[in-house]
C-alpha cells in the first residue's frame, strides 16, 4: 500500500501542475518617497509597505511578466511576488476584486447579525457653540422610551452576534442617570446572549470629570470623543458656556484623568479661522498638560449640513480645501510627537445610513439616519416604540444610494475606502461631483507620506 504520501508523489509524477496566473491589483497605490524608497498602498487591503529602490525595479519586472503571460519567475522574483500576494497589491487572475467588494458592501448593508444604535438620551447642552445645530433645547429620554429601547435590542438579541452603543446629544453626560439605566440593562443582555458589545460617546467633555469617568468604565463604555475648537482662547470664544465662561481649562483638566482610564479622541473643528500657528498652540498645551502619548487627535471638517448651519457656511472649507489644511495640520502632529490614527483603512460601509440595522434615536424614540438629522422630525424614519418601517421615504433618502452602481465610483482606485462618500452631503446639498468624494481622493499621496513617517518614529521609539 503506498502511504498518503507517496500516493500523492507518484499520482503527480505524470501530472503537469496548473499554473496559476496573477496581475496587479486595481486598487494599488506606488508612489516614490525619500532616500530611494516607495511607498505602497493597497485599498482594497489596507496595506502600506516600504519598498527598497531594488524592491521595486523587481515589482517593475514581475509587472512586466504579469502583462505579458510570462509565470517564470526567478526566487527573487518569487519571494517578492510572495509578500505582495499577502498584502493584496497582486491577486489571482481570476479574482475579481470589484465584485468580491461589491458583494461585501452587500452583506453589510443588510446584515442582520450587528446591530448600532447611536443614542442621545437629552438634546440639552450647556454649552452655546456658534455653528451648533442644536437650539436652547431642554428635557430628557423617558422611562417608556428607555424600555422600548431595551426592548427593541432584546428582540433582535438572539441573531444578533454584535452590538454597538454610541451616546450622542446635545450633551450626553446632563443625562447620566439615563445612561445608567440603559448600560446596565444593555450589559445584562450582553452577557445573556454572548454579545460582543462596544460601547463609546461623543462629549463635549466639560462633564467628564473623574466621578462619571469612573462610572462610565463600570459600564463599559470604553471610548469618548472630546471637542476642542483650536487652543483657550479660541475654544473659549467658539464653545462658550450657557453662562458665557470659558470651558477650556475644565476640560482639560479632565483629559487628565479620563485618558488614563478610558480611550480619549480629541476632534479639532476646522474652519478658515484656523492657521499652522493655532494648531501649534493647542499642540503645545496639550503636551504641556502631559497628554502627548495619552490622546489621539484629528480634525474635523464644519459643513454647512443644515439650514441652521447657514450662518457658518461663509467660514467653511469644501472638502478639496479642507483636505489640503489636513495635511498641514498632520505634519504639526508628526512634528510635535503626537500619534497619527488616521488611516485610509478599507470601509464595508460609509455610515449608519449605508446599515439596514442602524440608526440614531432621539429623547422622544425619533428615529433617523444621520447625525446631522438628529431632532429635526421632519427627518424621522418612526419611532422605536412602533415597527421599524424600511419603505419610509427617511430610511430610503439616504439608504438608496449604491456606490457600486455608481459609474464614476466603480472606476476609482479609492472605493474601498470612500464608498462613496457622505450620503447626506450627496442626497441633501447642491455640490459638484468632484466635492462629493471623501478627503482621501483630494489628499492620499501626502497623507501615506505622513503615515509612513509617523511608522518609522514609532519603531525607532521602540529601538530607544
Amino acid at each position: 500500500m503506498i502511504s498518503s504520501m507517496e500516493r500523492g508523489n507518484s499520482l503527480h509524477q505524470n501530472t503537469k501542475r496548473p499554473i496559476i496566473m496573477h496581475k496587479l491589483s486595481k486598487y494599488n497605490q506606488f508612489q516614490p518617497w525619500f532616500d530611494g524608497y516607495y511607498i505602497a498602498y493597497n485599498a482594497r487591503s489596507g496595506a502600506v509597505a516600504l519598498m527598497t529602490t531594488d524592491n521595486y525595479s523587481l515589482l517593475s519586472g514581475i509587472a512586466r511578466k504579469l502583462q505579458s503571460g510570462d509565470a517564470n519567475f526567478d526566487t527573487e522574483e518569487q519571494k517578492l511576488l510572495t509578500q505582495l500576494k499577502y498584502g493584496s497589491f497582486i491577486v489571482d487572475d481570476e479574482f475579481d476584486e470589484f465584485e468580491t467588494l461589491k458583494f461585501t458592501h452587500q452583506l453589510g448593508r443588510f446584515d442582520s447579525t450587528s446591530l448600532g444604535l447611536t443614542i442621545a438620551p437629552t438634546m440639552a447642552c450647556n454649552m452655546a457653540c456658534h455653528y451648533c445645530f442644536e437650539e436652547n433645547k431642554k428635557g430628557k429620554m423617558s422611562s417608556a422610551v428607555i424600555e422600548a429601547i431595551i426592548s427593541f435590542i432584546e428582540k433582535q438579541a438572539r441573531q444578533l452576534k454584535k452590538l454597538e452603543i454610541g451616546w450622542y446629544g446635545g450633551e450626553p453626560l446632563l443625562a447620566m442617570d439615563v445612561i445608567e439605566d440603559l448600560m446596565l440593562s444593555v450589559n445584562d443582555l450582553a452577557q445573556e446572549y454572548k454579545l460582543e458589545c462596544g460601547s463609546s460617546m461623543i462629549t463635549n467633555g466639560y462633564l467628564l470629570n473623574r466621578e462619571n469617568v469612573d462610572r462610565l468604565r463600570e459600564l463599559k463604555i470604553s471610548n469618548a470623543q472630546v471637542t476642542l475648537d483650536g487652543p483657550a482662547r479660541l475654544h473659549d470664544r467658539k464653545r462658550p458656556l450657557k453662562n458665557g465662561r470659558g470651558s477650556f481649562q475644565t476640560i482639560l483638566e479632565n483629559l487628565k484623568y479620563a485618558s488614563a482610564k478610558i480611550g480619549i479622541g480629541i476632534r479639532v473643528n476646522v474652519d478658515k479661522s484656523f492657521t499652522k500657528e493655532t494648531i501649534q498652540e493647542l499642540l503645545g498645551e496639550l503636551a504641556e498638560a502631559g497628554l502627548r502619548e495619552r490622546v489621539g487627535v484629528y480634525f474635523g471638517q464644519l459643513e454647512p449640513a443644515t439650514t441652521a448651519c447657514a450662518n457658518i457656511s461663509e467660514s467653511c472649507y469644501d472638502t478639496a480645501g479642507f483636505s489640503q489644511v489636513e495635511i498641514e495640520y498632520y505634519r504639526l502632529l508628526l512634528e510635535n510627537g503626537f500619534r497619527i490614527d488616521k488611516l485610509p483603512a478599507p470601509a464595508v460601509t460609509f455610515c449608519m445610513a449605508q446599515n439596514i440595522n442602524a440608526f440614531l434615536i432621539d429623547p422622544e424614540g425619533e428615529l433617523y439616519r444621520c447625525f446631522n438629522y438628529a431632532g429635526d422630525k421632519k427627518m424621522s424614519m418612526g419611532n422605536i416604540r412602533n415597527e421599524i418601517n424600511y419603505q419610509h421615504k427617511n430610511f430610503i433618502h439616504l439608504f438608496r444610494f449604491d456606490p457600486y452602481a455608481d459609474a464614476a465610483c466603480r472606476e476609482c482606485n479609492l472605493l474601498p475606502v470612500c464608498v462613496g462618500g457622505c450620503p447626506s452631503r450627496r442626497a441633501d446639498r447642491d455640490i459638484p461631483r468632484e466635492l462629493l468624494c471623501d478627503n482621501w481622493k483630494h489628499n492620499l499621496a501626502p497623507m501615506l507620506e505622513i503615515i509612513a513617517l509617523s511608522r518609522q518614529q514609532a519603531a525607532a521609539a521602540k529601538k530607544e
